[in-house]
């Protein structure tokens, strides 16, 4: 089932059914897309694939009317200095994948969350900020580090050995709540709660069912999040080409069993601090970044690779969809952001307007 949403600063979320041919993912898009640019036409809009809102500022986003956002709002200014910009200035593109037994639950999820950086830096295109470059590759993950640790970043889980279910469910009894729903209306009595506490009866306004759970897991936002299925959430908002890159990247990696062997095998294996280093530096520098041992381009450039690999085994008319990050990334060593501030500083004479051009979909 297709769906369109509006998140809080206007962003809007295309959400299109599980399909098994990447083929038809992209067909889906192009009808979303289509139906952006009627919508745009007779409103006179702009849509843009981009990580951040290049232009406007945070004294100028309006919030869109929405009960859920009028809850999380006062709680998450409390929570970064940049929770605001994070709700209403940044959009991405996810890839939900399904799992089947246990053990291919687990190897999906430590590796989402543990290649998420190096699929920010390949993905990058989110380098302007107030109509400046904004000393970010990706603006975007430079906001996630400064909005609630407590429930962004690598899931803890994910930096164990092993990973079970049993450690998700440990780790999420542990994050604060957001709110409750009940009957429609969102509820802040809980808001702040941890959510075990909540199960044990902390709140006396509102008695736990078992739908507060599954809201619950929808206000975790780690790198890769666990549902019915696995969300991974690293990549910055882009084109149609560089969507169906990611999907196609992430298909070879996941569901080619000696791909997602030997990705587990090269991804970072990293302490917190380390791993929160990286993302710091993928953030700033994108494919340039180089710290706690990990050589951010050079294992782009074998990951890229591996999806090819995997893709040749189990769809090889796919691999097509591959063909701008083998340019891009293995032969010349550049994000969309590198691309984009290339033009800016060169051709474009540091125009906004050119920006906004180069990233309008509709």
């Amino acid at each position: 089932m297709n769906r369109l949403t509006v998140e809080p600063g206007g962003q809007v979320e295309f959400s299109g059914a599980p399909q098994r041919r990447l083929s038809d993912v992209r067909q889906e898009i192009r009808r979303y897309l289509a139906r952006l640019a009627e919508i745009a036409e007779g409103e006179c809009l702009a849509f843009l694939a981009v990580g951040f809102d290049p232009l406007r500022t945070i004294a100028e986003q309006q919030w869109f009317p929405k009960a859920r956002y009028e809850v999380m709002r006062p709680y998450m200014a409390t929570r970064g200095a940049r929770a605001w910009d994070m709700m209403t200035r940044t959009c991405a593109v996810q890839t939900n994948l399904d799992y089947g037994a246990v053990e291919d639950l687990a190897q999906k999820f430590l590796l989402g969350n543990r290649l998420a950086p190096i699929v920010t830096a390949i993905f990058a295109n989110s380098p302007f900020e107030n109509g400046q470059p904004s000393g970010y590759k990706s603006t975007r993950a430079a906001v996630w580090l400064e909005t609630d640790s407590d429930r962004t970043g690598i899931a803890p889980p994910a930096l164990e050995e092993t990973f079970t279910p049993d450690a998700f469910v440990a780790y999420a009894l542990e994050v604060p709540m957001l709110f409750a729903q009940r009957d429609g209306l969102y509820l802040d009595a809980p808001t702040g709660m941890k959510f075990g506490d909540f199960l044990s009866g902390g709140c006396a306004a509102v008695e736990p069912v078992f739908g507060d759970w599954a809201d619950h897991l929808t206000t975790l936002f780690t790198d890769a999040r666990l549902k019915q299925h696995i969300e991974l959430r690293g990549s910055d908002c882009g084109d149609l080409a560089h969507t169906m890159a990611l999907q196609a990247l992430w298909k070879g990696l996941m569901y080619d069993r000696p791909a997602l062997a030997e990705a587990l095998r090269l991804a970072p294996r990293l302490r917190m601090e380390d791993a929160l280093l990286l993302r710091r530096e993928v953030a700033r520098h994108g494919l340039a970044a180089s710290c706690a041992g990990v050589n951010v381009l050079r294992l782009a450039r074998e990951v890229v690779e591996l999806a090819v690999t995997g893709l040749q085994r189990i769809a090889p008319d796919e691999v097509a969809y591959l063909d701008v990050l083998l340019q891009e990334v293995v032969a010349d060593g550049l994000s969309p952001a590198d691309i984009l501030l290339r033009n800016w500083h060169g051709s474009w004479h540091g125009s906004m307007e050119e920006v906004i051009k180069y990233l309008r979909i509709a």
